[in-house]
């Protein structure tokens, strides 16, 4: 590793505790520095997306009452005018013709006068819905400070018992909790990532085939050392009569029934948790069937349903210091669901258990069409990519570092570029069979470095490996001509998969 590509604060601790040539003889420290400087750069962008979350916060807060502000001073406008022309009317000694033009007066002044207070209450009411929201939003920014912060907590602790033991005996240990603590930090992200997509409307449900089965059965295994951990066995009962050929998205019903069964091992103890499947009905090559999943942990309050379903909610604040969490698991999955036109159901006692389930109705395939199980990122093989030639445009020496190490692992024929520039040139004197294009560079970025390619080639599959996940800018990537988007950290089977997908 470059020291130039090294966090500040982390090279001082190396240089104070292990010497150059210490480091450049023992792989396994230099592997271990790799892990522990990614987490501090990853760091720093976390903080980026909760300073987001605040100013959009004030924002929407600022906007309801410069709202409010602007109706009230226009009801004291008119009520200073009617003063206004009830003095005119008393002081003239102006009289209405008939009594009943001044009845229709008194009608319309009182109409006037209900309308605008009913508006006003509308009023009130939204603002106090605003600030429900924002204290919502601010419990959510302190529950992420939490979660994010332990496995940083367990980072830099086990950073500083490295450092003070100095041996490389429990070297591979600290590895695993370090490895550990990173999966934890991606996750937070992704959750929040996914969240924001979904609610932007920016997902897309595949239509692949694949086996409902085999799709569960995978589940349950990547699951078996999380549910043993709480001393939990996860059981699969599938009807016999069940259809398991389907089409549909494998990665976001793998994502649903996930996130349901880890819900359920985490409250549950020494208890059992069930994937039960039961076909329903099946017509016009629809194969509609209930997915069901059943614990006998804690349970929930009956009061509490609505509540855990909504965004940065859970059931009450002593579940978030107990199991932790951030709130959004429940909501993304119902959000998913009604993507496939269906919806969570939920069934539950204090001290029993609880029982999720939800309907789908999903078209049959013939057996002979390609099933695409492989979909589910946990499960995927990744491919060896042998020959296929590859443009990295990126400006960060050690992202570019880390994806070289990752790509050539694939036999994959690297080229690099620092800028748009660069890569413009390369791309002109090369041959290459995708680029992996970075948006955010100095000199040309890649949005101007895609638009100028485009121009002059249309084919070429340019896949954007960045780390800005604003739709804005995701957007505008797309518009310009990017085939696809993956978002750093990046999931090394995604990329495999995703230039597998374009590998001639």
């Amino acid at each position: 590793m470059e020291k130039e590509n090294i966090h500040r604060q982390l090279n001082r601790q190396i240089k104070k505790y292990f010497s150059d040539g210490f480091i450049a003889n023992n792989e396994a420290i230099q592997n271990f520095i790799e892990v522990v400087n990614l987490s501090y750069l990853n760091f720093e962008k976390d903080a980026e997306l909760f300073e987001q979350s605040s100013r959009l916060n004030d924002l929407e807060y600022y906007e309801i009452n410069q709202k409010l502000k602007s109706e009230l001073e226009k009801k004291e406008n008119i009520q200073n005018k009617l003063i206004q022309a009830i003095k005119q009317l008393n002081d003239n000694e102006i009289k209405f013709e008939n009594e009943d033009g001044s009845i229709d007066l008194l009608q319309i002044l009182r109409n006037e006068i209900e309308s605008k207070k009913e508006f006003q209450d509308q009023l009130y009411l939204a603002k106090s819905n605003a600030e429900k929201a924002n204290e919502a939003k601010s419990d959510f920014l302190s529950i992420m400070s939490h979660e994010i912060r332990t496995p940083l907590n367990a980072i830099i602790g086990l950073i500083y018992i490295m450092e003070k033991e100095n041996t490389l005996n429990s070297f591979q240990e600290n590895l695993e909790v370090l490895k550990y603590s990173a999966q934890n930090l991606y996750m937070l992200i992704n959750d929040i990532l996914d969240f924001n997509k979904i609610e932007a409307g920016k997902i897309d449900l595949e239509k692949i085939p694949f086996d409902f089965k085999e799709l569960v059965l995978h589940i349950e295994k990547s699951l078996e050392t999380k549910a043993s951990e709480n001393l939990n066995r996860i059981e699969v009962i599938i009807d016999d009569k069940f259809i398991t050929n389907v089409i549909s998205d494998p990665l976001r019903i793998g994502q649903i029934i996930t996130n349901l069964v880890s819900n359920a091992i985490k409250f549950t103890k020494n208890g059992l948790i069930q994937i039960k499947i039961d076909q329903i009905q099946q017509r016009d090559g629809i194969s509609i069937f209930k997915v069901q999943i059943i614990d006998n942990g804690i349970g929930i309050d009956i009061e509490k349903f609505k509540l855990i379903f909504q965004k940065f909610e859970q059931a009450e604040a002593k579940i978030t210091r107990q199991f932790g969490g951030t709130g959004l698991g429940l909501a993304i999955t119902k959000k998913l669901l009604h993507l496939l036109n269906s919806d969570i159901e939920l069934q539950s006692e204090i001290g029993i258990g609880s029982n999720f389930s939800f309907v789908l109705e999903l078209p049959i395939f013939s057996t002979n069409l390609e099933l695409k199980n492989n979909i589910v990122y946990h499960d995927y093989k990744e491919e060896n990519l042998d020959g296929l030639k590859v443009l990295l445009v990126e400006d960060n020496l050690i992202n570019i570092k880390i994806a070289e190490k990752i790509l050539k692992q694939w036999n994959v024929n690297v080229d690099t570029a620092e800028n748009g520039l660069i890569a413009i040139e390369k791309y002109k004197s090369n041959a290459y069979d995708i680029i992996l294009m970075d948006l955010s560079m100095p000199v040309m970025d890649g949005y101007e470095a895609t638009a100028i390619i485009r121009s002059t080639n249309t084919l070429i599959p340019i896949i954007a490996l960045t780390a800005s996940s604003s739709y804005s800018y995701l957007e505008k990537a797309i518009k310009i001509g990017i085939n696809e988007c993956i978002i750093k950290p990046f999931n090394p089977k995604e990329l495999n998969m995703k230039l597998r997908k374009y590998c001639r």
